[in-house]
C-alpha cells in the first residue's frame, strides 16, 4: 500500500501548496491604464476613452475552479484566450461573446459570475469551420454564424448544441447576425448572396431582403448588421463602401457613407454598433480606424491608428456597444478585444464638477 500513502502525500503537499498560493488573492490588475488615453485629444472635451483589453479570462479577473487549477499544477497550463477575434458581441448581462476564426470557436467571458468557456463545435465530431458573428437572445440562447458550414448554429447559455438555422441551399456565406428580442426576428446577411436572410427564432425562412446592386435596398457583399432602438436595421454595404437603414421589414430609409481618405470617409467598413444616443459606430479594416456618425450619417469623429498599442488596432473587425456604452472592438491580428466608452456631455460635466 505504499504506493496509496505515495499519492496521498503528494496529492496534500499539492493541495497546501495551491491553497496557500491561492489564498495570496487575484492577480494584479496589470492593465490598469497610467495613461488615460482619450479622442479627440486635449483640450476638446474627450468622448471616447481607452478602458482596457480583453485576451484571456486572467484580464477580467475570471478565476479557475480549484480542480482545474489543480490539474494545471500537475499536467500543465493550458492556453486560454482568444487568438484572431472576428465578431463581438456584450449582452445585457455583462457577458461578453466572441467569435475566433483561427482557432474555430466561441470565447464566452462572463465577468459577473467569474466564468468562462469556449464553443468549438456542436459535437465531438462536428467542429465550428468559420464562426464568423455572435448574438443572443432574450432566453440567453447564443446564435452563431458559420460562413463555411453555411448555418447559424444555436447553444444555450451553457454552450450546449440546442438546433441549427438554414442549410447549404438556403445561405452561401452567412456573416453578420442581429436579433429583434421584441418580435423574436433573426437576421443573418449573407454576403456572397448579397442580401439579408430573416428567422424566426425557432428556424423558419419568414423572408429574404434585398438583392445584389448599388441602388437603394441592393448590396455589394454586405457584411455586418447592427439593430437601432426603434427597430430599424443598419448594414454594412461593405463592397459599396456606404451603410444602408432599413425599417424592420426591409423598407428602405436611408444611407450614408464615401469612399475617400478625408476623416469620416471609408475604404471598408466592416462591424456596425449603435450607443444609447444613436451615434453609428464602423470599423474600417484599410484605415484600421472607427468611425463615429450622427443618425443623419454625418462624420463625428474617428478613433484609432494603425498599431498594436492601446488605442490602435491591427484589422478590426466586429464591434458591439452595450446598455452602459461600453465598446467592444474585435482587434483581430492583434489578437485581442479593445474595450472603450462612450463619454455623454452630462457625464464630462459631472466629472469636472467633481474635480472641482
Amino acid at each position: 500500500m505504499r504506493w496509496y500513502h505515495k499519492f496521498i502525500f503528494i496529492f496534500l503537499t499539492l493541495t497546501l501548496t495551491l491553497t496557500y498560493s491561492f489564498a495570496m488573492g487575484p492577480k494584479a490588475d496589470v492593465q490598469k491604464n497610467k495613461e488615460h488615453i482619450v479622442w479627440p485629444p486635449p483640450p476638446w472635451e474627450p468622448r471616447i476613452e481607452f478602458l482596457y483589453s480583453i485576451t484571456t479570462p486572467d484580464d477580467l479577473q475570471i478565476r479557475k475552479g480549484f480542480f482545474r487549477r489543480l490539474w494545471e499544477f500537475v499536467a500543465g497550463e493550458s492556453r486560454e484566450g482568444v487568438v484572431k477575434p472576428f465578431g463581438v458581441f456584450a449582452d445585457d448581462s455583462g457577458k461578453v461573446y466572441v467569435t475566433d476564426t483561427a482557432d474555430q470557436s466561441v470565447h464566452v467571458f462572463d465577468p459577473k459570475d467569474s466564468k468562462y468557456f469556449v464553443i468549438e463545435g456542436i459535437s465531438k465530431k462536428t467542429a465550428l469551420s468559420s464562426p464568423i458573428d455572435v448574438a443572443t437572445d432574450s432566453e440567453g440562447n447564443i446564435y452563431v454564424s458559420d460562413s463555411v458550414m453555411r448555418r447559424v448554429y444555436v447553444f444555450n447559455e451553457k454552450g450546449k448544441f440546442v438546433r441549427e438555422i438554414g442549410a447549404d441551399n438556403a445561405m452561401q456565406r452567412p456573416t453578420g447576425i442581429a436579433i429583434d428580442k421584441a418580435s423574436g426576428t433573426l437576421y443573418v446577411i449573407d454576403t456572397l448572396a448579397s442580401n439579408i436572410l430573416v428567422y424566426s427564432l425557432d428556424g423558419k425562412h419568414i423572408k429574404t431582403i434585398g438583392e445584389y446592386g448599388n441602388g437603394n435596398g441592393q448590396f455589394n457583399r454586405p457584411t455586418f448588421i447592427a439593430l437601432g432602438r426603434e427597430g430599424n436595421l443598419y448594414i454594412t454595404d461593405t463592397m459599396n463602401v456606404r451603410v444602408q437603414i432599413l425599417d424592420r421589414n426591409g423598407k428602405f430609409i436611408g444611407k450614408f457613407g464615401k469612399r475617400g481618405t478625408r476623416a469620416g470617409d471609408l475604404a471598408n467598413p466592416r462591424g456596425i454598433a449603435l450607443d444609447s444616443e444613436g451615434h453609428i459606430y464602423l470599423t474600417d479594416t484599410i484605415f484600421e480606424a472607427v468611425s463615429i456618425f450622427d443618425k443623419s450619417g454625418q462624420p463625428l469623429l474617428v478613433f484609432g491608428r494603425q498599431g498594436t498599442k492601446h488605442g490602435e488596432f491591427a484589422l478590426p473587425g466586429g464591434i458591439s456597444i452595450s446598455r452602459d456604452d461600453k465598446i467592444y472592438v474585435a482587434d483581430s491580428y492583434n489578437m485581442r478585444v479593445q474595450v472603450f466608452r462612450y463619454i455623454k456631455s452630462s457625464q464630462q460635466n459631472n466629472s469636472t464638477q467633481q474635480k472641482r
